[in-house]
């Protein structure tokens, strides 16, 4: 029975039966006859005696909450925005202060535009990004130029990825990882414009939020170094070339070339013999055995082949830099123009790095494996503060 009906007219037993109603007035002679009254409404039917009583009107819909929701993906998306929005502002100051230094290549290439038109788009492109991740409340005049941007820079990074497989297909590379990282960019950039489209969390989810946010930037930072080791260190770019440089490693107690050292210097000398480079040239210092790095890659050279008067001996390559240092004069003195740089993948990023630090895009190989090696995932670790610490150099050194 409905709530809001009353009980239906039914005497109780035994009580005074309802009055009759009384007849009509008759009409005064040559009068109008009275208006009729209007029919009684009939009382609700009453329910069978055991029955069901009549159902109850559902209760209005209410129309749905688009204030919240998805807040813990708007988040995330947050925490990419800031990250690759910050990203970006600090590569456009390098390459404002470095005409040739353009360390946003690392998740895109633009050098398909004009140079001023690619930096005027990245520095729109952080702006609204760093906007979007502190301010979420966007209006039409910040929310479409946002989307926009992000549509854009996902269309860009998706070309490049299309451009991965064409490289590869010619043969310009040799990728250990059949997928580009470009098409990693592009989705993120894609889900980024999606959030930019829903609305920002309630007040009550603001602490949430912030924390997803945080935790997402924190993540991009030490995902991204990684996420360089595996796609670009374990690439292979070998191309002809003028001089391969072969970046020294340990030499054990007993003289003997470590399994690292061993591979670096086995991929050097089959860079020479196929004719893709006419000079070896190996660095490295004194280690903790006391043997000299550089002359023990010289006399494993050698030994594989490779003529004395085509290798380049750097004792003082005592780290990366220092290779880096001291290698850089001899490209210029000899007419040299494009260079190879030879190393375990890992350690690759970080050449790149400082050869670019120093004006130099040198083309990386990844040293073969000969055998498994324990430490790999303590050296891929490491790698997390050195390529960061490298890339800050790059910048701001």
């Amino acid at each position: 029975m409905n709530a809001d009906a009353g009980p239906p007219e039914i005497p109780a037993a035994g009580g005074p039966s309802p009055v009759a109603p009384s007849p009509p007035a008759p009409s005064p002679p040559g009068g109008s006859p009275p208006a009729a009254s209007p029919p009684a409404a009939s009382p609700p039917a009453p329910s069978p005696p055991g029955g069901s009583p009549p159902a109850a009107s559902p209760p209005a819909a209410s129309p749905p909450a688009t204030v919240g929701r998805n807040w813990f993906a708007a988040a995330v998306a947050r925490g990419f925005a800031l990250f690759f929005g910050g990203f970006t502002l600090v590569n456009v100051f390098g390459a404002f202060r470095a005409p040739a230094f353009d360390e946003n290549l690392w998740w895109v290439d633009l050098r398909f535009a004009p140079r001023v038109v690619g930096a005027v788009l990245l520095l729109a492109l952080a702006v609204a990004l760093l906007l979007y991740a502190l301010l979420p409340r966007m209006p039409d005049w910040r929310r479409w130029p946002t989307v926009g941007l992000c549509l854009a820079f996902g269309a860009v990074t998706a070309w490049n990825g299309a451009r991965f497989y064409t490289s590869w297909r010619a043969g310009d590379i040799d990728p250990g990882v059949p997928l580009p990282l470009s098409f990693v960019f592009c989705g993120v950039f894609l889900f980024i414009a999606w959030a930019a489209l829903r609305s920002p969390p309630q007040r009550r989810r603001r602490r949430a939020a912030a924390a997803v946010l945080v935790v997402t930037t924190t993540l991009c930072v030490l995902v991204f170094p990684i996420a360089q080791v595996l796609f670009f260190g374990m690439t292979d770019y070998r191309r002809p070339g003028d001089v391969v440089v072969v970046f020294g490693a340990q030499v054990h107690d007993d003289g003997r070339p470590s399994t690292s050292l061993s591979d670096r210097m086995d991929t050097a000398v089959e860079l020479y013999k196929a004719g893709l480079v006419e000079r070896v040239f190996v660095s490295g210092g004194v280690g903790d055995s006391g043997y000299n790095e550089a002359l023990v890659m010289n006399d494993m050279a050698v030994d594989a082949g490779v003529p004395a008067e085509d290798v380049v001996v750097d004792s003082n390559g005592v780290s990366t830099d220092a290779t880096v240092t001291d290698t850089v004069p001899f490209f210029g003195d000899k007419g040299w123009r494009r260079i190879l740089a030879v190393s375990q993948f890992y350690h690759l990023p970080r050449i790149k790095l400082a050869y670019q630090r120093a004006g130099w895009d040198v083309l990386t190989v990844p040293a073969g494996t000969s055998a498994p090696i324990s430490q790999t995932p303590r050296l891929v670790a490491r790698e997390i503060p050195a390529f960061w610490f490298y890339y800050l150099k790059a910048v701001f050194g």
